[in-house]
């Protein structure tokens, strides 16, 4: 099967989103598929979030999707997030290819937290509702990383019976490299890892940070990211941002980690920043929102979405109790170790590749009867 997996960012890139699509098709090709992946680019990229520049991106994007179809005879579409889904809407109408989108987040969640005032977050707010409902049922299928996602989804129009919610698994080789034993001596260090985004709720772990300092004084907070962090990141106490080019550095930074933590609170996509953690048998510190995967007490500590005093306080109970860091980073690394889940995921989106495939065969079987 030829596979083309298109997704609207530059490629390869240190964010969750590449990283998945960087592991489905090594997973794809595997199995035996032709895997195309059409993004950006290397370089091509420019900042996160809505700009005027992304419109020429995504023109560019639906042109090299198109060539990319016909050129290599492309059975599936399958296209990661809003603008790569837009783009293969295009190419999907225009060369009759089954489309798949894969929803990674809810746009009405994600797209306020690029603004500052409270009107633009609001206006953005709406664009994101009308998007969410207008381009995800427009697919022959979709695929939800959550429940929750999911479950706007369904509340959006998009058929139950062509929907599936299907979360990331930790990929078997990226998971045997995790592991790092335990971080040297020196200072607590709490390690974020990922990119410096409005949704990761970075001002609020900063905020949360100064209250773990007060108790803990040595306390270190290393931000771990591919992305040039700004001036009120550099400047607050006792946090330091490093910034890395590969996931080996990624995987050493972590490794030097006494805890990890994940402070967004948006629910509907999950924090491919969690299966690294689990991975690297790190003790976890998530918010309610965005806990895919872990238990409270078990694989992690999970606090409620903006306490503050709660987030702190499980850090620094964590800081102050190896045995506890050791036992739950001992039980997140378990629950990531099994290969199966990987391939369960693989056999999951095979599955509705063969679906879409079959119902295009069976739109096109009535007219070659006619002929």
């Amino acid at each position: 099967m030829r596979v083309a997996l298109a997704i609207a960012g530059p490629y390869p890139a240190l964010r969750g989103s590449q990283v998945l699509v960087r592991q489905l098709a090594r997973g794809l090709r595997a199995r035996g598929h032709e895997v195309l992946v059409v993004t950006y680019g290397r370089r091509l990229a420019g900042r996160p979030g809505p700009h005027p520049a992304r419109l020429l991106f995504d023109a560019a994007l639906t042109l090299r999707l198109w060539r990319r179809v016909r050129s290599a005879a492309v059975d599936v579409i399958h296209a990661h997030n809003y603008e790569a889904a837009l783009a293969g809407l295009v190419v999907a109408r225009a060369s009759g290819r089954p489309l798949v989108y894969h929803g990674h987040s809810a746009l009405a969640e994600e797209l306020p937290t690029y603004a500052r005032g409270a009107v633009l977050r609001a206006a953005l707010g709406r664009v994101g509702r009308l998007l969410d409902g207008v381009v995800p049922r427009r697919a022959d299928f979709c695929i939800a990383v959550t429940e929750e996602l999911g479950a706007r989804l369904r509340q959006s129009g998009v058929a139950a019976a062509h929907l599936a919610c299907i979360a990331p698994a930790g990929m078997p080789e990226e998971v045997a490299r995790g592991i790092a034993g335990r971080p040297p001596a020196g200072a607590p260090l709490v390690c974020y890892a990922g990119n410096l985004d409005g949704y990761q709720n970075l001002g609020f772990l900063v905020d949360v940070f100064a209250r773990v300092r007060a108790r803990v004084p040595a306390a270190k907070l290393v931000l771990v990211t591919h992305e040039r962090a700004t001036a009120a990141l550099r400047a607050a106490p006792g946090v330091e941002v490093l910034r890395v080019r590969s996931f080996a550095e990624v995987r050493r930074r972590l490794a030097a980690a006494h805890v990890a933590v994940c402070p967004r609170t948006e629910r509907s996509g999950f924090p491919m920043k969690l299966l690294n953690y689990m991975a690297a048998g790190k003790a976890i510190v998530a918010a309610a929102g965005s806990a895919k995967g872990l238990e409270d007490g078990v694989t992690g500590r999970i606090v409620p979405d903006g306490d503050a005093a709660a987030f702190a306080a499980a850090i620094v109970e964590l800081l102050a109790d190896p045995a506890a860091r050791a036992r739950l980073g001992a039980a997140a690394r378990r629950a990531v170790e099994d290969p199966a889940a990987w391939e369960r995921v693989l056999e999951r989106i095979e599955a509705i590749y063969r679906e879409v495939l079959a119902r295009r065969t069976a739109r096109l079987v009535p007219v070659a009867c006619m002929e």
